[in-house]
């Protein structure tokens, strides 16, 4: 159509009116075709560009959720707030608590964390204690468990001087034994912290303490 219409001209106005109009017609393809070039390379920054921008607002809101979410948790539980935290956490305690403590010894105070965790394991709680033989206050608290039907093993290999209590998704650690003195007279400190991969750690810690003894 296109070279149809440039015979037609070419016989009206002549052969060199026909070139010029013939390269002029030329030229605006190739100024049409560029164009459709330049707006397609525009067109990919700009999807680019988006793209990156939607990855920085995704990254950014992951970031604050990572601050907020709920499931990660730390709380410092200094003195005796450590007492009262853990045996609301016992007395609430679903599916496990795995407890290592360097030393027990019963008074009232005490006896009142063994029978939240024997409610617990009426409960159907998983309860298992790990505890330090040389202790020699830890025979009675052995006892006491075990006449509960409370899982408890003797570590000898080793001294093993953990305060370590996993109640759930929530791993305690610091400085306190379960003694009034540690409890209530010492100053001592602790944290409480619901993060996952704390606690996979400290359950494969436990797990693995708890199989190497016989």
């Amino acid at each position: 159509m296109f070279f149809k219409i440039s015979f037609v001209f070419f016989l009206e106005t002549g052969f060199k009116e026909s070139l010029k109009r013939i390269k002029m017609e030329f030229n605006l393809t190739s100024m049409f075709e560029y164009l459709a070039i330049i707006n397609t390379i525009i067109l990919v920054i700009l999807f680019y560009v988006l793209i990156m921008l939607l990855k920085l607002v995704k990254s950014n809101f992951e970031y604050s959720r990572s601050l907020t979410c709920p499931e990660d948790r730390i709380e410092v539980l200094n003195d005796e707030k450590y007492y009262y935290y853990v045996l609301n956490k016992i007395k609430y305690a679903k599916k496990e608590i795995n407890i290592i403590m360097f030393s027990i010894y019963l008074n009232p105070k005490i006896s009142e964390l063994i029978d939240e965790l024997t409610n617990a394991r009426k409960r159907g709680v998983m309860v298992r204690v790990i505890l330090e033989e040389e202790v020699g206050s830890n025979i009675l608290a052995q006892s006491k468990l075990s006449s509960q039907h409370i899982l408890v093993k003797f570590h000898d290999s080793k001294k093993t001087h953990n305060k370590l209590i996993i109640v759930d998704d929530t791993v305690i650690v610091g400085s306190h034994n379960w003694t009034d003195k540690a409890l209530f007279e010492n100053k001592e400190s602790a944290i409480a912290v619901s993060n996952e991969d704390v606690l996979n750690i400290e359950k494969e810690y436990f797990e693995s303490l708890w199989r190497s003894i016989e």
